[in-house]
């Protein structure tokens, strides 16, 4: 970012675990992949760090999920901190096939071990090659979450 020309005082640097204010928000900083990654799971280590984050606005707070590891949901180490930190809605990265991010099934189990109310697919609609249908990863929500699927190029207002 500095080598783009961007001013030492727009850069805030952080960790899984930091806060930053900007403005009335404030982003808390979590991790999307273990830094070991899963040898259990023959995920290897990532070769940068992979963070996500919890946004509090004062009036919601909207987890985004950064490229999390594939296993995601088995990881409570991951889940806890994001889960204490309440955030009712999620943008989730997944993918029906490619191992890199949760599954269908993964980015559902995500979705309700966190008890998120509304969950927002990510990734559909960005890759011609890679896309996918976002009303079948809906379907693997469990009940109580309610997707919330923007259309491409398009935006939402969101109303808790």
């Amino acid at each position: 970012m500095r080598e783009g020309g961007i001013a030492d005082a727009h850069i805030t640097e952080v960790t899984a675990g930091d806060n930053a204010k900007m403005g009335s928000v404030t982003a808390h900083t979590v991790f999307a992949k273990p830094h070991d990654g899963d040898p259990d799971a023959d995920i290897k280590a990532p070769d940068v760090q992979h963070l996500g984050f919890v946004v509090d606005t004062g009036d919601i707070r909207i987890y985004i999920s950064g490229d999390p590891i594939n296993n995601f949901a088995d990881h409570e180490t991951l889940l806890a901190p994001i889960r204490d930190l309440k955030p009712q809605v999620g943008f989730l990265t997944n993918h029906p096939k490619e191992g890199e991010f949760p599954f269908f099934e993964g980015s559902g189990k995500i979705a309700g071990a966190l008890g998120l109310q509304t969950a927002i697919p990510t990734h559909y609609g960005c890759f011609v090659q890679r896309d996918y249908d976002p009303q079948q990863w809906a379907q693997h929500l469990p009940q109580g979450v309610n997707p919330l699927i923007i259309p491409y190029n398009q935006a939402v207002v969101y109303q808790p």
